[in-house]
C-alpha cells in the first residue's frame, strides 16, 4: 500500500511516472513503427514515436517534456551518435513545443477534457495532428537538405523522392489520428488504474440502445476475420482482388460499429486493426509499384480513420445529448424530483404498488409570505426525510402545485403508508429559525401494472387528500369511498357543463320583483343552468364549481353583458328599466372590474344608474384595499352598490365601516322567523337604524307573507324580495308580458 501511494504521487513530478513511461514507450513506439528498407531510405507505414510523445503530453502536460528529451536523445544517440542525437531531440523539442503551446493556448483550462469532446475536435485536429506531422516532415527534410542529417528517411528534395515524402506524410498522420488516442488510454490506465473501471463505463454509455453482448462480439468477430484474412499470405493475382474491393469491406463495417458502439470501442478496435493490417502490407500489396500501392492504401486507411473517428464521436454525443435530455424530462427542473412521466414508467416496471399522495395543505399561503424557495426547499427535504425509510426501488414524486406522489412496492399496503404517515406528522422544516409543519393529508391507492388513465386516478387521490386533512388519517380509495369518487366525477361533468354554457350562452337569466314601499321597483338577476332533464340547477350547485375553478369573473361579465344586451334590445318596452346583477368576491378584487363595466355600458348605451351591483363579502375576498378601490371607482360610474346577505358570514357592520355602499341586503334567514323570534326581530331592528344614519336603502330577502312585509315597513325596510311580492321568472319574459299588456 505504502508503495502505491508512493507511485501515484510520482504522477506529479517530471522525474517520476512522466520519465519512466517517456524511456519505456517512445523507444518501445520505434520498434513497433511498421516500415520498408528501401535504396533510397526508410519509408515508415506508421510512425509511432511522434504519436507517443503527443500521448505523454495529453496525459501529463508540460511535465513529459524532460522525459521525451530524454528518451529522445537515448534514442538516436546510442543509434547514430551524440550529435545526430542532439539535433533530433532539438527538431522533436521544436515540433512538439509550438503545437502544445498553441494547443494550450487556445483551449486553456480545458486542455485536458476528454478526447472525444466534440467541441474542441477544432483545435486537436489543428495542433495534434495536422501541424505535428508537417513542422517534422519540414523540419526534417530541412535538416537533411543542409547535412546536419543522414538521409535514413529518404526525405531528400526531389520529384524522385516525392512519393516517399508523401507515405511517410500519411504515416505520420496515421499514427498522430489513430494511435495517439490508443497511447492515451493506455498511459491514463497506467497513471490510474482506476480509469480502467471508467473506460468500461464508457463503453456502456456510448453502445446504442438494444445493443447485446452477441452483437458486440460478433462485430468483432468479423473484424478480426476480415483483418486476418487481408494479412493471410495471397498469391499475385488475389493482391489485387484484396487492395481493389476487399479491402474498402473494412469502411462500412467500422461505420456500423460506429453509429452502434460509439467512440472509445471503435478506436481500440480500429488502431489494433491498423498497425495489424500495416504489419502485414506484403498480403495485400503488389511488390512491383509498391510506393505507389502504400501511398493508395495509406491514403485510403486515413479517410477511414478520420471518418470512422468522427461518425463515432458525433454519434457518442448524441447518445450522451439523448440520454440527458431523457433524465432531463423524467426530472422536474425546479425541485429536482422524478415528474409524472417518471412515476407512469415506474409504474409499468413495477407489477404491484401502492400509490401514496400527499397533500400538502397551506403551502400556497407559506408561499406568498416567505418566496418560492421554501416551497423548493419544503418539497426537498421531505422528499428527502421519506427516502430514508423507502426501498431502493421506491421514490418520491413531482405534481405540479403544491402536492407529491410516492410510489410504495406492495399492493395497497396499509402498514408502509402509516410509516409514511407517521413521517409526515414528524417531520419539520426550520425556516429562517421557525418549525414549518403545514397539514399533510394522505391518500393511497393500490396499482397492478401499468396505469392507462393516471390523471383521472390522481384527482381522485387528490380529493380523498383533502378528506384526510379533516379526517387525520390516510385515507384509500375503495368501495367504502366510493361516494367520494362520486362526486370528483361529479363535480368533473358539472365544470364541462358550465364551460359548455360559457361557451354557448346556454345559461338561463331569471327576473325576481323587488318591490319599493314608496312604488318604484327593480328586478334582481339570477342565475340558471339547464340539466339533462329539463330542468334547470340552482347557482348553490354550480358556483362552487365555478369559483373552484376560477371561472367566477368570466361568469359575472357574462351575465353583465347579456343582463345590457336584453337592457337595450327592449329600451322601448322596458324604458328606465333597473336590474340588480350578483359581483362575486374575486371578481370585485379584479383592479379591471370598473374599466369593464364601463365599457359594457358604453357598448349598449345604458345608464349606470340602471345597473345596481350586488356584493356578497366572504374569505374569498383576499384583499379589502382592491374590493374598496373598485367599489369606489363604480359609485364614481353613477352604479349603485349593495351588500347582499348583510347580517351573516363576513358581511358584518366592520366591514360596512370599511365599504362606500347605497343599499343592504338582510338575509332570508333573519326575515324567515322575525315574527316568531324576537331576536331576529332585534338584528333586523337594529340593520335598519345603522341603515338609516348612514343613509343607506334597505332591502329585505324571502318576504313570503303579508305579516312580514308590514312588520319590515313598519321598521323602515324600504323595499321588499320574496315569493309574495313575486317569484323569479325567465327575464325574456319581462319584454313579453310587458307588450301583452300594451
Amino acid at each position: 500500500m505504502i508503495k502505491l501511494k508512493l507511485w501515484n504521487k510520482l504522477r506529479h513530478r517530471w522525474w517520476g511516472q512522466p520519465l519512466v513511461w517517456s524511456l519505456v514507450f517512445i523507444p518501445l513506439a520505434g520498434w513497433l513503427s511498421p516500415h520498408i528498407m528501401l535504396p533510397e531510405g526508410k519509408v515508415y507505414l506508421v510512425y509511432l514515436p511522434l504519436a507517443v510523445c503527443i500521448s505523454l503530453l495529453m496525459v501529463y502536460d508540460w511535465m513529459a517534456i524532460p522525459g521525451i528529451v530524454v528518451a529522445i536523445m537515448i534514442r538516436y544517440s546510442v543509434r547514430l551518435g551524440p550529435e545526430i542525437g542532439i539535433i533530433m531531440t532539438l527538431l522533436y523539442l521544436f515540433c512538439l513545443g509550438v503545437c502544445w503551446l498553441g494547443y494550450r493556448c487556445q483551449t486553456q483550462r480545458d486542455w485536458c477534457a476528454r478526447i472525444n469532446v466534440l467541441g474542441f475536435t477544432p483545435p486537436r485536429l489543428i495542433w495534434l495532428l495536422a501541424f505535428p506531422p508537417l513542422l517534422f516532415i519540414l523540419s526534417l527534410q530541412l535538416m537533411i537538405g543542409m547535412g546536419l542529417l543522414p538521409d535514413e528517411m529518404g526525405m531528400v528534395f526531389g520529384r524522385a523522392n516525392l512519393m516517399h515524402t508523401l507515405v511517410n506524410f500519411h504515416a505520420l498522420l496515421i499514427a498522430g489520428l489513430s494511435s495517439t488516442p490508443l497511447f492515451y488510454f493506455v498511459l491514463r490506465v497506467l497513471n490510474n488504474p482506476r480509469f480502467l473501471r471508467t473506460l468500461r463505463c464508457r463503453f456502456r454509455l456510448e453502445v446504442a440502445p438494444g445493443v447485446k453482448t452477441g452483437e458486440t462480439l460478433l462485430w468483432l468477430l468479423l473484424l478480426t476475420g476480415m483483418v486476418f484474412a487481408l494479412c493471410y499470405p495471397t498469391g499475385v493475382g488475389q493482391k489485387e482482388f484484396w487492395i481493389d474491393y476487399s479491402l474498402t469491406l473494412l469502411l462500412p463495417l467500422m461505420l456500423y460499429g460506429a453509429v452502434r458502439f460509439g467512440y472509445h470501442l471503435n478506436c481500440i478496435a480500429w488502431s489494433v486493426a491498423l498497425l495489424a493490417l500495416f504489419f502485414n502490407y506484403r498480403s495485400y500489396v503488389r511488390v512491383d509499384g509498391r510506393l505507389h500501392d502504400l501511398a493508395v492504401v495509406s491514403s485510403m486507411m486515413l479517410v477511414f480513420t478520420l471518418s470512422v473517428f468522427l461518425l463515432s464521436a458525433i454519434n457518442s454525443r448524441q447518445l450522451a445529448l439523448f440520454a440527458k435530455m431523457k433524465r432531463a424530462s423524467l426530472q422536474d427542473p425546479m425541485v429536482g424530483l422524478p415528474n409524472l412521466r417518471a412515476l407512469k414508467r415506474d409504474l409499468a416496471l413495477a407489477p404491484r404498488s401502492t400509490l401514496c399522495f400527499l397533500r400538502i395543505a397551506e403551502l400556497d399561503l407559506l408561499s406568498r409570505h416567505y418566496g418560492m424557495q421554501l416551497r423548493i426547499r419544503f418539497k426537498q427535504h421531505l422528499a428527502s426525510t421519506l427516502r430514508k425509510g423507502l426501498a431502493a426501488d421506491e421514490d418520491v414524486y413531482q405534481l405540479p402545485g403544491y402536492d407529491l406522489v410516492l410510489r410504495l412496492n406492495g399492493y395497497d399496503d396499509e402498514a408502509k403508508v402509516a410509516e409514511v404517515h407517521a413521517t409526515l406528522e414528524n417531520f419539520r422544516l426550520v425556516w429562517n429559525g421557525l418549525p414549518i409543519h403545514p397539514p399533510l393529508g394522505v391518500s393511497y391507492c393500490g396499482i397492478a401494472g401499468e396505469v392507462e388513465h393516471l390523471h383521472l386516478l390522481l384527482g381522485e387521490l387528490s380529493s380523498l387528500a383533502d378528506l384526510s386533512l379533516t379526517s387525520g388519517e390516510p385515507e384509500s380509495i375503495r368501495n367504502d369511498r366510493q361516494d367520494v369518487q362520486n362526486a370528483v366525477k361529479h363535480k368533473v361533468r358539472l365544470l364541462h357543463r358550465v364551460q359548455r354554457a360559457l361557451d354557448g350562452d346556454g345559461f338561463i337569466l331569471m327576473a325576481q320583483p323587488i318591490h319599493g314601499v314608496r312604488g318604484d321597483s327593480y328586478h334582481e338577476i339570477l342565475l340558471r343552468l339547464p340539466d339533462d332533464k329539463g330542468g334547470a340547477l340552482s347557482p348553490n350547485e354550480f358556483l362552487p364549481v365555478v369559483h373552484e375553478f376560477g371561472l367566477a369573473y368570466q361568469l359575472d361579465l357574462w351575465v353583465l353583458n347579456n343582463t345590457l344586451k336584453f337592457m337595450d334590445r327592449h329600451r322601448d318596452t322596458l324604458p328606465s328599466a333597473r336590474f340588480a346583477v350578483n359581483i362575486s368576491p374575486p371578481t370585485l378584487c379584479r383592479p379591471t372590474l370598473s374599466r369593464d363595466v364601463r365599457q359594457a355600458l358604453q357598448q349598449y348605451a345604458i345608464e349606470p344608474y340602471q345597473l345596481i351591483l350586488e356584493i356578497t363579502e366572504s374569505h374569498l375576498m383576499q384583499d379589502i384595499h382592491y374590493a374598496a378601490t373598485t367599489l369606489r371607482e363604480l359609485r364614481e360610474l353613477g352604479c349603485r352598490i349593495a351588500i347582499d346577505d348583510f347580517g351573516t358570514g363576513y358581511a358584518s357592520y366592520n366591514r360596512l365601516r370599511m365599504l362606500e355602499v347605497d343599499t343592504l341586503k338582510i338575509d332570508g334567514s333573519f326575515v324567515r322567523n322575525m315574527l316568531n323570534d324576537p331576536v331576529d326581530h332585534q338584528i333586523i331592528a337594529s340593520i335598519c337604524k345603522v341603515a338609516l344614519m348612514k343613509r343607506l336603502h334597505i332591502v329585505a330577502e324571502y318576504v313570503e307573507s303579508e305579516e312580514q312585509q308590514m312588520a319590515l315597513r313598519a321598521l323602515g325596510v324600504d323595499y321588499m324580495q320574496g315569493y309574495h311580492i313575486g317569484q323569479p321568472v325567465p327575464l325574456t319574459s319581462l319584454a313579453a308580458g310587458t307588450q301583452a299588456e300594451a
